[in-house]
């Protein structure tokens, strides 16, 4: 077989692109697009803050609502004396809200970032539901020593049995030796409660003492066997001293009031300004001294004006039963259910209508005479009940208007013909009864000596008359 003949380079292989060499050498920045490439990288990290401040603020938002509803619930739960029921329920009330929340967030970042968020904020939600509980705790543990230290001195208060009171004593203290132990308050928290106590009930027993015999001996041998003066001021001692006599003073001493009794409270007026305490401080000193000076001369006055005021009162209630007596003597006359001639509907009308002018004329009178004796006020009642029967008697129940003391003095419509007869029958005989005479005593023209003055009344009552025929 004939060879194939070879060739074989002597050449060395390069990686060179032929062309034309020079000398020249350009920088790689003096080109227009290389000019460019600054721009475009801050372009690149601007596009990514934006993005990246946009992420927080979506993630922020959220982180926010989420939290504005962990408010809700640990308020919801701030009087929650148990901690752990507390944080149960918010954990169990937020949970179900984040997870809600997070499953609309389609950002990995940004839930990441809400995640994040919701961790720190749980954390200071616990805290405050912590704090909650042991505020409510502490409050509502004060509340229930308070009351049982109200019972305890009410019940105090509501014995005279020394036992019992050594007793109640006694509780009150372990129960604040137990509440200040509880709350760890230490030894002078205990010292001043103790102080408290004591204060209290010495002030409720010499409060129960004022009144009673040897009263102020009597607390002054208390308030010396506790040693009160170590924790009890002169100026509280005084100020609560002062205040237990005024109020019984002023429980006796009722201007008109028939239970008074001005003796009892004038008796404790002269015991309160000599009352000394067991170390000599006078509780009538100071401040006190202006307000029992306006005490005592009130309670003086008073006593003065009392029995006339307290016989008035009673005149009045006595006066008020007879006049009621009266009333129902007259409607009578009008009115009886068990007489046939009586009971009729235009009887019981009259028997109203004259019962109402009988009550105003009454209340009139009482105004216009409070001095009057009570034999005055009843012959008044008397007269006062025959006069409107002999207004009424004769009168049909359509003829009486509703009285009126001022508008309508005489009441009953008449035809003056009517009054012109009884006129002429009263000046044929003046002694003789008429129903003018009736009227004017009724309506106040009388003499100087209480007679009626027909007269003077028939100068108002013709006008009267003679003005309604023409209406």
């Amino acid at each position: 077989m004939p060879k194939i003949p070879t060739f074989t380079s002597t050449a060395k292989p390069t990686t060179d692109v032929g062309g034309v060499r020079t000398g020249i050498q350009v920088s790689p920045t003096a080109t227009v697009a290389a000019s460019l490439l600054p721009g475009a990288n801050q372009l690149t990290n601007y596009a990514i803050k934006k993005r990246d401040n946009e992420e927080k603020l979506i993630a922020k938002k959220a982180v926010l609502e989420l939290k504005a509803e962990s408010d809700k619930i640990i308020e919801s739960q701030k009087d929650n004396i148990n901690e752990d029921e507390a944080i149960n329920n918010w954990k169990t009330t937020i949970t179900p809200l984040i997870n809600q929340k997070l499953s609309t967030i389609k950002n990995r970042r940004v839930k990441k970032l809400v995640e994040s968020g919701i961790d720190l904020e749980n954390s200071e939600s616990i805290y405050h539901l912590k704090t909650n509980s042991f505020k409510a705790y502490e409050k509502e543990s004060t509340k229930v020593f308070n009351d049982e230290m109200a019972i305890g001195v009410n019940n105090y208060k509501a014995t005279d049995n020394p036992i019992l009171k050594v007793k109640y004593k006694t509780d009150l203290k372990d129960k604040a030796e137990k509440f200040n132990k509880e709350h760890m308050l230490g030894a002078n928290d205990l010292k001043k409660r103790f102080e408290a106590i004591d204060t209290v009930l010495l002030l409720t027993d010499a409060d129960s003492f004022i009144g009673l015999p040897n009263a102020e001996k009597q607390i002054a041998n208390l308030d010396s066997s506790l040693k009160g003066e170590t924790f009890l001021s002169n100026e509280d001692f005084n100020k609560s001293i002062y205040n237990s006599y005024e109020s019984k003073i002023n429980s006796l001493a009722v201007e008109g009031d028939p239970n008074a009794d001005y003796d009892e409270a004038i008796r404790l007026i002269n015991e309160l300004e000599n009352f000394e305490r067991y170390n000599g401080n006078k509780v009538v000193s100071g401040t006190i001294e202006k307000n029992f000076a306006q005490l005592k001369e009130k309670v003086l006055g008073e006593s003065i004006r009392h029995e006339d005021k307290v016989t008035k009162i009673q005149q009045g209630n006595a006066f008020f039963q007879y006049a009621e007596g009266q009333k129902k003597i007259m409607e009578t006359n009008f009115f009886n259910q068990f007489d046939s001639s009586l009971n009729k509907a235009a009887n019981r009308e009259k028997a109203f209508e004259a019962g109402q002018e009988f009550d105003q004329r009454i209340d009139a009178y009482v105004i216009a005479n409070p001095d009057a004796t009570y034999a005055e006020q009843q012959e008044y009642a008397r007269d006062l009940r025959m006069n409107i029967i002999d207004k009424y008697e004769d009168i049909e129940i359509e003829k009486v208007t509703a009285f009126n003391l001022t508008s309508n003095k005489f009441n009953v419509t008449r035809e003056a013909d009517a009054v012109f007869e009884l006129k002429k029958q009263y000046d044929a005989d003046p002694s003789q009864p008429n129903t003018l005479k009736t009227l004017a005593k009724l309506n106040g023209f009388v003499d100087e000596k209480g007679n009626p003055d027909v007269g003077a009344l028939l100068n108002v009552y013709i006008p009267i008359l003679q003005d309604r025929e023409k209406n």
